[in-house]
């Protein structure tokens, strides 16, 4: 009989409850946990029962654990769905047995989403990582216990608790919380059109909601007139035949027939009930709701649909945009360039439609088409797939009937170019750098990089003077210093400073790392005070409105001894005023949103998950959104990165996973990011020098972590300093820098996802099915040209604009490359050394290798 000693038991326990095959209960400094685990490494507040109890479903209880879900989908809480309680579970049977999944990736938003979608009125997260669905509960469970006692963190969403051991975290469907469904709503959309005008392009009228005697005055440069009242020139529209009809704002055709090259209308009214509207309509395939087709609308920098919005979507389809917008609760969604998709839940008082706009194929289905540059194919919500109308009220008005008259332009498809043939097309770029311009505001914007103080032992002051330089000449402001409790760490932290001051203009702050430092007693709060205070008056330090920055990694549940939640406040936040430090404190947290707005001790929160995809869905602006609204008027600050993969096994730091960095993540994050830049002043990169988890964008220098190498040594991702540079200059002036270079950068990882390494100690990472195999491909542009890419003995060569263009093509054994051509001569070229990609790697690597001409 092996013995195993209870710390040994806890060990193994505390890995298995992360969802990771094995574990070591304390990271180095430097080091992060997962995020499901983090806090929960800083404060080991749960009980050994509460962790065995999760392996002993199926001999106590009689339950056994639900499958994978079996597909990616989008993960937004649907409408309608409301808190029940904490319930306890059903001996020898579930308590909801409609449906049931797993997920490593698992969220409430991810188990509700899939409950509605099957049409389930309640839904319930268990154990961190289950979903259950049903419409009434069975067995012996039930019973309402305190939400204290759900306290087991969502594996996908560390913010948010998914129930506990035999502990469901219930949630019930409520039609009537749906706008759609409330009485006295019809089943109109707040936008209408006419119909019957050919080919007319430019047209925009302001909103007016029309009585039905209204008069319209309509200026006609030509009219071809059947029974009804219209004369050349300006004329009248009164009741009769070619009626307006009552307060929708729909011209009736009637026996009346209008044909003008230019049309202008003006009217104003009060609101009346909405009749069936002459919209052409689209059925979404995917869950059948339907959605008015309103046209090719013609979108600017500001934006029509400023909701939510992804951007660089490989496989785009249109049901795949409206399925996403009706998830989150959007009304309106619009696809663009091919591969974007855009949601809202009001649109602007006055569009102009163009249909000619609209001719780029969808990257997901080439038979169909995803809007142009700058046209948006737009549509709005009649009937979502629960089944109840949309609201009409959502057309940028604040009434609760049809709000916005447009004259749109009848498509040679008759339905706004959706339908389309596509036109011949093989690039996959993106708008160009000079007409995706982010919205310009006079305000002072930062760009920081996370930095690991645990990898500088060998440190002196000429090396961090070196990395200041390299990041401040990519228009970095700063470092976040990650600092844990290694003895040697605040020397280099004053080396840090040293190397900032004397740059002149670089700024610092302390990035507190609570999974390696103390907050169990007073001591520890007045050790963290006196950090702060120790470089609170640098000229190198970082502020924010005046104030000294300050942030931590985790530290949620430190209580400082005190044994109160506030314990940042009284013993931190306050000591530090009492000394005559005035801090702005964005900590990191890894708590319930929810709470940040009564959280006293906060002035901001850093959403450190938002650099990347949880699990294996898209990355989307879905938690910024979150975390702004939660914030109010408190600072939101997102992350940004480039790459994450980490490879420590058991015998090392027991983190073994990787995160999806697919389809040019630091490129698309990066653009979101900007797309906010109007309710968000600083940004911070993560990381610059994170070597064993891959997301380093500066030089390999330092102190690698034990074994790292595997993975990181021969890997430089230095060429996105390119990027950075690019893109930090548009975060910040609020506009996109000239590109004056012809430059293609490419990176790959070195083998295939579904790769088989028997002898790698560490085991296969988790997550390797949320990544694709491709070579990515940004193509600097100062003019038109073409681009060819190589991978092994495939070759592709795309036509694409000026600008900044994102390509890619399947990876394929062998060495990879790029070029750019133009005029028939090669202007920039790269070909990888010492790289091929292959299908039968001896160890493990999903790091990416990235190369630049």
């Amino acid at each position: 009989m092996v013995h195993i000693s209870p710390s040994a038991s806890l060990v193994w326990l505390l890995a298995a409850t992360a969802g990771v095959s094995e574990a070591k209960p304390f990271l180095p400094p430097g080091h992060h946990a997962p995020p499901n685990i983090a806090n929960l490494l800083s404060a080991s507040k749960r009980s050994v029962q509460n962790l065995i109890g999760r392996f002993y479903y199926g001999t106590e209880w009689g339950l056994t654990k639900p499958p994978p879900l079996p597909s990616k989908r989008d993960s937004s809480l649907p409408v309608g769905w409301e808190y029940y309680g904490c319930l306890t579970e059903s001996k020898g049977q579930r308590l909801l047995q409609g449906f049931a999944f797993s997920s490593m990736s698992m969220s409430t938003d991810m188990c509700l989403n899939q409950c509605a979608k099957m049409g389930y009125k309640f839904g319930g997260t268990e154990a961190g990582d289950e979903c259950f669905c049903g419409n009434e509960f069975l067995g012996s469970g039930g019973q309402v216990t305190g939400d204290g006692y759900c306290t087991e963190l969502c594996f996908g969403e560390s913010s948010a608790t998914c129930g506990a051991n035999w502990l469901l975290s219930m949630y019930s469907f409520n039609a009537s919380a749906i706008p759609g469904c409330l009485p006295g709503y019809g089943v109109g959309p707040g936008i209408h059109e006419t119909s019957g005008l050919p080919n007319i392009t430019g047209n925009t009228v302001s909103s007016t909601s029309l009585m039905p005697t209204a008069s319209v005055s309509i200026s006609l440069t030509s009219t071809s007139i059947g029974t009804g009242v219209i004369s050349t020139g300006t004329g009248v529209i009164s009741t009769g035949t070619g009626v307006i009809s009552t307060g929708t704002g729909v011209i009736s055709t009637g026996t009346g027939v209008m044909s003008t090259s230019s049309v202008s209308m003006t009217g104003s009214t009060t609101s009346s009930p909405s009749p069936t509207s002459t919209l052409p309509t689209h059925e979404d395939q995917e869950d059948s709701s339907e959605w008015y087709v309103l046209g090719c609308a013609v979108d600017s920098a500001t934006r029509i649909l400023t909701g939510a919005s992804k951007l660089t979507e490989q496989a785009l389809t249109v049901d795949d945009c409206l399925t996403w917008c009706e998830d989150q609760g959007f009304s309106f969604a619009g696809v663009e360039y091919g591969a974007q998709c855009f949601c809202g839940n009001s649109v602007p008082t006055a569009i102009t439609y163009n249909d000619t706009l609209c001719s780029m194929p969808c990257t997901g289905d080439a038979t169909e088409m995803c809007g142009g540059e700058w046209g948006l194919d737009l549509f709005e919500l009649v009937k979502g797939s629960s089944g109840c109308a949309a609201p009409t009220s959502s057309a940028g008005t604040t009434g609760t009937t049809s709000g916005v008259f447009i004259v749109k332009p009848t498509s040679a498809a008759g339905s706004g170019g959706a339908s389309a043939s596509p036109t011949a097309s093989s690039t996959t770029s993106s708008p160009s750098s000079t007409s995706t311009q982010p919205s310009s505001t006079p305000d002072d914007h930062q760009v920081f990089a996370h930095f690991m103080v645990g990898n500088t032992y060998p440190y002196d002051q000429s090396k961090w003077a070196a990395d200041v330089a390299a990041a401040a000449a990519q228009g970095i402001d700063g470092f976040a210093l990650n600092m844990g409790s290694d003895s040697w760490q605040p020397p280099q932290v004053t080396n840090a400073y040293a190397a900032a001051e004397a740059a002149g203009n670089f700024k610092l702050f302390l990035s507190l790392d609570m999974t390696s430092l103390s907050c169990s007693s007073a001591s520890d709060a007045q050790d963290l005070v006196n950090l702060v205070k120790t470089y609170a008056s640098s000229s190198a330090q970082a502020k924010f409105e005046g104030q000294v920055l300050v942030s931590t990694f985790a530290g949620s549940d430190c209580t400082f001894g005190s044994g109160s939640s506030n314990a940042w406040q009284t013993q931190f936040v306050d000591a530090l005023t009492q000394d005559g430090v005035d801090i702005f404190f964005v900590p990191s947290i890894f708590s319930d949103p929810s709470t940040f707005a009564s959280t006293s001790w906060l002035d901001g929160e850093l959403n450190w998950n938002s650099g990347w995809p949880m699990g294996g869905q898209d990355l989307t602006t879905a938690s910024d959104v979150q975390y702004m609204s939660a914030l109010g008027s408190k600072a939101y600050m997102p992350a940004i990165s480039p790459f994450f993969f980490t490879h420590f096994g058991a015998n090392s730091w027991n983190k073994n996973w990787l995160y999806r960095s697919d389809d040019w993540l630091y490129a698309t994050r990066w653009e979101q990011v900007i797309s906010m830049r109007s309710q968000v002043k600083m940004t911070e990169i993560l990381t610059w020098n994170d070597y064993g988890e891959s997301s380093y964008i500066g030089p390999i220098d330092g102190a690698l972590p034990a074994n790292s190498g595997q993975w990181v040594n021969g890997f430089d991702h230095t060429v996105l300093s390119t990027l950075t540079q690019y893109y930090s200059t548009a975060f910040k002036t609020g506009s996109y820098p000239d590109i004056t270079k012809d430059q293609v950068l490419l990176w790959q990882r070195p083998h295939a996802a579904d790769a088989n390494c028997p002898n790698d100690p560490a085991g296969k990472p988790a997550g390797t099915e949320n990544t694709d195999d491709n070579l990515y491909a940004i193509a600097l542009m100062t003019a038109p040209g073409s681009v060819t890419l190589t991978a092994g003995s495939t070759s592709q060569t795309f036509q694409v604009p000026a600008g900044l263009n994102k390509l890619k093509i399947p990876s394929a054994p062998g060495a990879m490359g790029g070029s750019i051509s133009r005029g028939g001569q090669v202007v920039a070229s790269v070909e990888s050394t010492g790289f091929d990609w292959t299908l039968t790697p001896e160890l493990y690597n999903y790091n990416y290798f990235a190369i630049s001409s």
